[in-house]
């Protein structure tokens, strides 16, 4: 129950973070935007109504098209951010504290992305769903097989192009700068805390390593069936995951037991599974 209510709060707390992106910075200063907040601005030149208004008519249609079409336990979790976010964003539009950093908007493009991103991130951690044009790529993933990424990069790409033509260019490319930090900034908070490195030994001791890593540093290995390419001699492989924090030890370790190992390692974002995501 407390898990299920902290994922909760992480999903408000993550849609007030993207609203206040939009309502306090990338909306005020014009920059172009993606999802449906930019088809929002592209229909409010038309469309003579409050922005909040279009974003939450075209979230409660793309929310029916998605209770009858993908199910209603994908649309639950879409709930909270489909009728929340245009309430937020009306908010955060009628305050004007940061008028100030319309003098640079280049920083202001950044804060814009690194909020959007964050809270965006805070969203999806907590297995919830922006809603918006995730629902169109579910529901066309569902009924056509079309890969969810591909639906979501055509809309907003198009989304884009269409505000583009019409804003000058330096509001697209500080959009762009927005869309860029967003992007890193959601990789960032999903993969917080979880990084781990894998650890490849190449050595003839890997009995030995095997039994240090196991009951020294408490970590999974596995054997890889390998074949030496210029003696042609069968061996085997070490392969583990480790956090950051314990590579130093690791590597003293398993050059202490053989000097002329050879080790790669490379960064992981994430690892699922037993002893990670499941309890041992």
């Amino acid at each position: 129950m407390k898990k299920k209510l902290a994922s909760y709060i992480w999903i408000i707390l993550g849609g007030a973070m993207t609203a206040a992106a939009f309502g306090l910075f990338v909306l005020p200063q014009e920059f172009v935007a993606g999802g449906v907040t930019g088809l929002s601005v592209i229909l409010n030149s038309v469309i003579r109504l409050p922005l909040s208004w279009i974003v939450l008519s075209i979230n409660i249609l793309l929310f029916a098209v998605g209770w009858i079409f993908a199910g209603k336990e994908f649309i639950f979790k879409t709930l909270i951010m489909t009728f929340l976010f245009p309430l937020l964003l009306e908010f955060f539009s009628q305050i004007h504290l940061f008028q100030e950093l319309a003098k640079d908007p280049f920083l202001s493009s950044l804060i814009a992305g690194c909020l959007l991103g964050i809270g965006s991130g805070m969203i999806l951690r907590a297995n919830g769903s922006s809603g918006g044009f995730d629902i169109l790529g579910v529901v066309l993933n569902k009924k056509f097989g079309v890969p969810i990424s591909v639906v979501m990069y055509v809309c907003d790409c198009t989304v884009i192009l269409f505000q583009a033509v019409s804003k000058p260019i330096l509001q697209t490319v500080y959009g762009i700068v927005v869309i860029l930090c967003c992007s890193i900034m959601i990789n960032k908070v999903i993969t917080f805390g979880k990084s781990e490195v894998q650890l490849l030994i190449f050595s003839p001791q890997y009995e030995k390593i095997r039994t240090e890593l196991l009951q020294t540093y408490d970590t999974g290995v596995t054997f890889l069936n390998a074949e030496t390419g210029y003696m042609h001699k069968n061996t085997k492989v070490v392969l583990t995951v480790l956090p950051y924090r314990k590579i130093s030890e690791v590597k003293k370790m398993i050059y202490s037991i053989d000097p002329t190992a050879f080790t790669v390692i490379d960064n992981i974002q994430y690892v699922g599974g037993r002893g990670y995501t499941i309890e041992r």
